[in-house]
């Protein structure tokens, strides 16, 4: 399983969300977890269809600074825990039971 955990600093521009795209190309994670979005849930709906990834939480920014989102792909079993501005909180359950 790969897994890809991304400070972005903002995805606004279209360099950000370039280099994210190839980042997602090349390495093609199944579990992509971004912090410092800088977009609300609406705006990073339509990044997941560009990326390619079934499912997602989001937690939207707070003024200019903050959002976080995980992506992964349907395949993963991801069991929600919790959210807030800070954190997304959940499991991953692999086929023979291990959680992590």
């Amino acid at each position: 399983m790969r897994i890809v955990a991304w400070n972005c600093w903002g995805l606004g521009n279209g360099p950000a969300v370039q280099n994210l795209l190839k980042l997602q190309k090349e390495v093609d994670p199944d579990v992509l977890f971004l912090s410092e979005t800088k977009m609300d849930r609406e705006r990073i709906e339509v990044l997941r269809w560009k990326l390619g990834l079934t499912n997602m939480v989001v937690k939207d920014c707070v003024g200019k600074g903050g959002g976080l989102a995980i992506f992964w792909r349907k395949e993963v079993n991801f069991q929600l825990h919790g959210v807030s501005c800070f954190y997304i909180d959940g499991d991953i359950v692999e086929k023979d039971g291990f959680i992590w």
